[in-house]
């Protein structure tokens, strides 16, 4: 198993060309996974015990990487809570009589309506003014979901910056919970595309 882990934040897991390349690393067998951490900026302190577990889990107790990640960031909401993650890596996968080599590209977040991070979408905007998630209250909608179906709670918003609302607001389908027993983790494929982007109100 070879892997690359980036103790970098910002930019570098962030921004869609830098991921891109990131990916490539992966795509060319390079590496067989790549992590970094996507948030704006993180912490040393809150992460580094999870961190260390994650490669703990793949060099010691022999666990695929995504695997590694749910049982380190994914049972740690402190670490998750300072900063996404972003995990580049590669599968072998069952086709006919041989097996193939696959690459998966995800970012797992913490969901929270308080910190102005839906659904773990720390770069939600607005629809009607395109003000970023920092401006904006998110509160649940309606009635609230519990448990494993947590996610299908919706949501509600308004924004300080124009002054909308907007009520009854479901999760994107493309946002996936992360194991049952992980409430408010959750993971989507990164990075998000063009289409992705705009529906959750981010203009170019």
């Amino acid at each position: 198993m070879r892997g690359l882990v980036l103790c970098s934040c910002g930019p570098t897991g962030r921004v869609t060309s830098s991921v891109t390349l990131l990916k490539k690393m992966v795509e060319y067998n390079i590496f067989d996974f790549v992590f970094c951490f996507s948030g704006v900026s993180t912490i040393d302190s809150m992460v580094v015990h999870a961190l260390s577990r994650f490669i703990e889990n793949i060099f010691i107790y022999n666990m695929k990487p995504w695997e590694a990640l749910e049982r380190s960031f994914g049972e740690d909401s402190l670490a998750l809570e300072a900063s996404p993650v972003f995990l580049c890596f590669a599968e072998m996968r069952s086709k006919g009589d041989s097996y193939e080599r696959v690459t998966a590209s995800r970012a797992m977040a913490f969901s929270s309506f308080a910190d102005s991070r839906p659904w773990g979408l720390d770069m939600y905007c607005c629809e009607h003014c395109g003000g970023p998630s920092q401006n904006i209250r998110f509160n649940a909608c309606g009635r609230k979901s519990y448990g494993n179906k947590w996610l299908q709670t919706k949501m509600k918003y308004y924004c300080r910056q124009c002054k909308v609302s907007k009520q009854a607001i479901p999760a994107p389908d493309w946002v996936k919970t992360c194991r049952s027993d992980n409430l408010y983790r959750v993971w989507y494929e990164w990075p998000l595309t063009h289409q992705q982007l705009a529906s959750i109100g981010v203009r170019y």
